[in-house]
């Protein structure tokens, strides 16, 4: 059946308002702008039209958009197809981009950014070859264990999704903490290489002549001990992936011996006399500015170039303030059944903590400070007091009008109230603003470091009315401690 040429757009949403909205916003274009309300409606569609561009929505009664998105592959691998949905999480971005979409879209999206693709893909039309479908992946990597939809993370799932299908090295950059093993997880398990070893090696873990011997191998009675041979993590990732984890930290004198590796997929056991060769794809990971180290003589040059084929840089957390609610929600749901006796929930004022607390120690600095709110949590509203005390510095817990302070007080009351039942009749008023105004108390003395002075003016109390107070509760004030992430 003959194609008609003109430059063609479809667009393909169960949603009527979106297929209206995008048909409105580009009729003023050059194109000729198409519409199917359902992945079968679309096919029959590309029977008779060739599409430059198609917009496809994930979730669609009957065929789904990554469904689409291979059939388009196959019956027009010359259109670019570009995937959007409201549900922007990172296995549908990798799933997508590995597939070969030409972008992923959340929605609710801008119009100058559809502008700003189509713009692209007018532009390399003439030039860009048609891909292949990509083979299946397998492995048992949990698309859950990458948590975030910031803008940033999406570049980053996206980028996962093109490199995991080559064969080509991978640098990963960022922040201790920022989550680079994890990366390089995903790095392999969306690859073709999946159901094949994955081998770490820390370099800066292990002394350099011990190093070598981890990394390649050594025959028997290569030094003393070496009562055996034995296989190095290049031999027992043969035709899987390795990461080299702080690759920064390594001498130079094993650098050659990886640049070896990277130029001819062969090197030498620790004392063997004989190269042996593997299939290996090269994953390395570093907290260092690795060109800082050049200028330094402390890194190869030609070694940065053959690892710095696909660089992914992770953010530290402060820069993606918005993704912490999802990762703390995350870490709630992994570790709650481990770590509590109830269910735990996070509280407003924790919350507010959280965005605007830095996170020197980025993710692991989250996890490990949500691991100790919810054993010291145990049930109920993880509250600022079973944070770690630097966390609370220079922060206020409640802000002027703030209605998380009832939403946070009413368990807590109704909780109390529970507890003295039958033993507080007559006397509730006293025993809950006792316990109330202990708990203030403890606070505020341990922010102003045991300092009375300081506590009594925060409280708007003579200093002596302050003193017996602490004596009657038997308050013992702990002075802060040395700022430590957890």
């Amino acid at each position: 059946m003959t194609m008609t040429t003109e430059k063609k757009i479809l667009i393909v949403d169960d949603e009527e308002s979106i297929r209206w909205v995008f048909a409105q916003a580009l009729e003023e274009k050059p194109f000729t702008v198409h519409t199917a309300s359902s992945a079968e409606e679309a096919i029959e569609k590309m029977q008779s039209h060739q599409y430059l561009l198609v917009f496809t929505d994930i979730f669609m009664p009957g065929m789904n958009g990554m469904e689409l998105l291979d059939q388009i592959k196959v019956q027009q691998p010359q259109s670019q197809v570009v995937v959007m949905t409201a549900q922007d999480t990172m296995n549908n971005t990798i799933l997508a981009m590995r597939k070969g979409a030409y972008d992923y879209i959340s929605k609710p999206f801008d119009f100058n950014e559809i502008y700003g693709l189509i713009d692209k893909v007018v532009a390399s039309s003439q030039v860009a070859p048609a891909q292949e479908t990509p083979a299946d992946f397998g492995g048992d990597f949990s698309a859950d264990d990458i948590v975030g939809k910031s803008r940033v993370m999406q570049d980053i799932f996206k980028t996962i999704g093109k490199a995991a299908v080559t064969q080509l090295p991978v640098l990963i950059t960022g922040e201790s903490g920022t989550g680079k093993e994890m990366v390089a997880r995903a790095l392999h398990f969306y690859s073709d290489r999946a159901k094949r070893p994955l081998i770490f090696i820390n370099c800066a873990a292990i002394s350099r002549e011990l190093l070598e011997s981890e990394l390649f191998g050594h025959e028997k009675g290569a030094f003393t001990g070496a009562v055996e041979a034995k296989k190095g993590k290049f031999e027992l990732a043969d035709n899987g992936t390795i990461l080299l984890d702080e690759i920064g930290d390594m001498e130079l004198a094993l650098q050659a011996k990886i640049l070896r590796v990277l130029q001819n997929n062969e090197f030498y056991r620790v004392g063997g006399k004989e190269p042996l060769r593997v299939d290996v794809r090269v994953i390395a990971a570093t907290n260092q500015v690795l060109p800082d180290l050049m200028e330094e003589k402390r890194f190869r040059e030609d070694l940065y170039h053959r690892l710095n084929v696909i660089n992914i840089h992770l953010p530290p957390l402060r820069e993606r303030s918005e993704d912490v609610p999802l990762l703390a929600d995350y870490f709630l749901q992994k570790f709650s059944a481990e770590l509590t006796r109830g269910e735990v929930y996070i509280s407003p004022q924790v919350e507010r903590l959280f965005k605007n607390y830095k996170w020197p120690g980025n993710i692991r600095e989250l996890e490990n400070v949500m691991k100790r709110g919810l054993v010291l949590a145990s049930s109920g509203p993880m509250l600022p007091e079973h944070l770690p005390v630097n966390l609370l510095e220079g922060q206020n817990l409640f802000e002027p009008g703030d209605i998380s302070w009832d939403s946070d007080m009413n368990p807590l009351v109704q909780n109390f109230l529970k507890d003295h039942e039958h033993s507080g009749k007559g006397k509730l008023y006293d025993l809950l603003i006792g316990s109330a105004e202990k708990h203030l108390f403890e606070q505020l003395l341990e922010k102003n470091r045991g300092n009375q002075v300081a506590t009594a003016k925060d409280l708007g109390i003579n200093r002596n009315t302050l003193k017996r107070k602490i004596d009657a509760m038997n308050i013992q004030p702990k002075k802060k401690k040395e700022n430590r992430p957890y």
